[in-house]
């Protein structure tokens, strides 16, 4: 139940920023909802075969531990599965927005007083990201696709 709420705050919160920073256009779509899972593989198989949503991509540690799959729901959209640890519980852990202007959407975004990290380039996918928290403590990536981005090629490779 504490997970849908932060979901459904998500999904608020985030609709409120597309009012405040969409009216450039800077804000592109919800990319991504990420969820902490206790058995990694079990959860993986049932977004995979139960819901259909193929993995778009992976990360592992260098012993096969799984960090962190995304599945793919539509050409734009992904599911995160991250397995839970000491500073992550069972559920929602964030969402992400695809943005076009990742610099000047940190710029608004710190003008109405949200905590957002300086934007830096993710060496596992080469997309730009800002992790941010919105006042209620809402954990947002918001995340600028390149053209050789991990991201925007499987998006430009869905069918």
């Amino acid at each position: 139940m504490r997970s849908a709420s932060f979901l459904i705050a998500g999904i608020l919160i985030g609709a409120g920023i597309q009012n405040v920073v969409g009216q450039q256009r800077n804000i592109v779509s919800l990319n991504h909802v990420a969820v902490a899972v206790e058995n990694f593989d079990q959860a993986s198989d049932f977004y995979r075969q139960g819901f259909g949503f193929p993995v778009a991509f992976s990360f592992f540690e260098p012993d096969g531990r799984p960090t962190l799959t995304y599945h793919q729901v539509n050409r734009n959209t992904f599911i995160e599965l991250m397995p839970t640890t000491a500073d992550r519980p069972k559920g929602f852990v964030h969402f992400g927005l695809e943005v076009n202007n990742l610099d000047a959407v940190v710029e608004q975004l710190r003008a109405v007083g949200m905590e957002v990290r300086d934007p830096a380039l993710s060496p596992r996918t080469g997309s730009r990201i800002a992790v941010a928290r919105t006042p209620e403590g809402t954990g947002v990536e918001l995340l600028e696709f390149g053209p050789d981005s991990l991201h925007r090629k499987v998006m430009d490779a869905w069918k």
